[in-house]
């Protein structure tokens, strides 16, 4: 009985033998997909690793870009005040000429109204220096009228004294 048994373990072993080689053999045929599993996952991993160096680059250049955004909206912001003080300063500069200019313009009318009221007096003493002269003029001429009246009156007097002269003789 031994042997039988021995035969029974002997076939018992071979067909767990044989049956773990078919099943090795068949698991081989049916999960010959594990070396591509394997290269998917390294697959996965390369893109996994691309993927988060991406997002870091995003990440990266998202938060660059905030920055260069807070930086513009600073140097709007200093534009603005910059163009503020311009602004203001044109206008103080605007207000300045203008006052100049009206202060000029005052002094010019200032120096116009003078300038009128000498030409008056000017005027006033031309007409008094026409009218003496034309007083003068007028009484040199009554002077010369009477002189003349007078050289006439002489003349007429010597003619009568020669006459009364003569006519005594």
């Amino acid at each position: 009985m031994n042997y039988k048994k021995l035969t029974i373990s002997i076939a018992a072993a071979l067909l767990i033998a044989l049956s773990a080689f078919g099943v090795k053999t068949l698991a081989d045929q049916f999960w010959s997909g594990h070396g591509d599993i394997q290269a998917i996952n390294a697959d996965i991993d390369t893109l996994s690793n691309r993927i988060q160096g991406k997002s870091q680059q995003v990440t990266t250049l998202t938060s660059q870009l905030s920055d260069s955004q807070n930086s513009v909206n600073g140097y709007k912001s200093q534009l603005s005040s910059l163009q503020d003080q311009l602004t203001q300063a044109n206008t103080s500069a605007q207000t300045q000429i203008q006052e100049k200019i009206n202060e000029v313009n005052q002094a010019i009318s200032d120096g116009n109204q003078k300038t009128a009221a000498v030409q008056q007096q000017l005027d006033s003493a031309n007409q008094t220096i026409a009218s003496l002269n034309q007083q003068i003029n007028d009484l040199k001429n009554q002077g010369n009228s009477d002189l003349n009246q007078a050289v006439s009156d002489v003349q007429a007097t010597r003619q009568k004294a020669d006459s009364a002269v003569n006519s005594n003789q």
